[in-house]
């Protein structure tokens, strides 16, 4: 470490070489991030059933295997069922993540063997666990109640990785609230609940909003814990989609697969919104 940090003590970069070097870096990034998703998009347009390059030509065939009338019914049924899975799992994350926030940030609880810290370590463990742990716990545990596959224990799932997305948000709106607007609430006559109700609760709307989208994002999107949660009838897409991929490659994955870039896209982009609205 030393040797390096003396390296790079003894070059010199002016401003007009960094600032070029950065925009590298930059450009570098964005495309390996991005390239292979507008890969995918531009071959959903090919009119072959084996992609290749350059494209003979544009076609919209592969979009009408998921959309009526001749839709892939394997296809919608997940996408619906990921759909479901994806709502439920929001609103719980929402409910839950909500009143843990609040809990955690209203009340300084210390206890010999709990405290807030550790309440708060404990509910953004899901972030910091391998996925792949996460699911294979969790499934253990499922085939132990005698719950494994059912839809209600793909939900109950998708809640306990999605809850920290929401504490995180929340939190950091009440960290930041200004608890003399309550106070002025109250010394006005107002009650607890109507001084929740009518000053606390609007203004960390937008805050539980935007952790609720990130938590349907990261919910339809999820692949690596779903698979080994579900079961015949309760496949979600991305599973779907894996298990085509494995059988062949079929465009109109690549269709689908816009879709879904379009439409988390524009998911994120609200929540980035929402949260940005909290920061502010």
């Amino acid at each position: 470490m030393g040797s390096i940090r003396s390296v790079l003590s003894n070059i010199d970069l002016s401003d007009g070489l960094s600032t070029r070097l950065l925009k590298v870096h930059t450009l570098l990034l964005f495309t390996f991030l991005y390239v292979p998703i507008g890969v995918v998009v531009l071959l959903s347009f090919t009119p072959d059933q084996v992609p290749t390059f350059p494209m003979p030509g544009i076609s919209l065939q592969w979009y009408a295997e998921i959309f009526p009338p001749n839709y892939n019914e394997e296809l919608i049924s997940a996408l619906f069922t990921s759909l479901k899975i994806a709502t439920l799992s929001s609103i719980g994350a929402g409910v839950v993540g909500t009143l843990a926030a609040f809990g955690m940030v209203r009340h300084d609880l210390h206890i010999r063997w709990l405290s807030t810290d550790k309440l708060n370590t404990a509910f953004l463990l899901p972030l910091v666990v391998p996925w792949i742990v996460t699911g294979i716990a969790v499934s253990t545990l499922y085939s132990l109640l005698g719950i494994y596959g059912t839809f209600w224990s793909v939900v109950l799932g998708h809640i306990l990785i999605t809850i920290p997305f929401v504490v995180t948000i929340v939190s950091s709106q009440l960290y930041g609230f200004d608890r003399s607007l309550e106070e002025a609430a109250q010394n006005l006559g107002a009650s607890e609940v109507r001084t929740f109700y009518e000053v606390t609760f609007p203004i960390v709307v937008p805050g539980i909003l935007g952790g609720m989208l990130f938590a349907f994002t990261i919910s339809f999107d999820n692949f690596t814990q779903t698979f080994f949660w579900t079961s015949f009838g309760t496949d979600t897409l991305p599973v779907v989609i894996y298990s085509m991929i494995r059988t062949g490659i079929d465009p109109s994955v690549n269709a689908i697969g816009t879709v879904i870039v379009g439409f988390s896209l524009t998911v994120a982009v609200i929540g980035e919104k929402l949260s940005q609205r909290v920061l502010d």
